[in-house]
């Protein structure tokens, strides 16, 4: 007999509420009603539960699970990219790319701002950003 995992609406709830943001779920702020929150958690839920029996399956969890993980990427990148906007004009200017670490790592091998700069307005967005993080930072084996 398969056994099935049930995971309720409100365990997604915290899941999103700890983890969403980004692109793929829309980005929960600490400070959201309860009412926020548990929309996006059944609209997670829903996404998830594939065969709609109001339940989860280990299966079904398991290919949820990565939208979660994105989604905390992504949310720690805009972190990041918010940090490293010194001037808080919402763009990484010339000066700002230069200071990144991962550019400072990359020395004189790093490639100019331009390549990641898809719009061509001599900043990055958030978008232009995130480009640049997965052209440098080499995947875990």
């Amino acid at each position: 007999m398969k056994i099935i995992a049930t995971i309720s609406r409100f365990a997604i709830c915290l899941l999103t509420t700890s983890l969403a943001a980004g692109t793929t779920m829309a980005q929960v702020p600490a400070s959201a009603p309860a009412s926020v929150a548990q929309s996006e958690a059944d609209a997670a839920f829903a996404r998830w539960d594939k065969n709609n029996d109001k339940s989860l399956s280990v299966a079904e969890f398991s290919a949820g699970w990565p939208e979660i993980q994105a989604a905390n990427t992504l949310r720690t990148l805009h972190a990041n990219f918010v940090a490293k906007d010194a001037d808080k004009n919402g763009s990484l200017g010339p000066s700002e790319y230069l200071r990144l670490e991962l550019v400072q790592k990359a020395g004189t091998s790093a490639p100019p701002m331009a390549t990641f700069d898809t719009d061509k307005n001599q900043s990055l967005d958030f978008k232009e950003y995130v480009g640049l993080v997965g052209a440098l930072v080499k995947p875990k084996p």
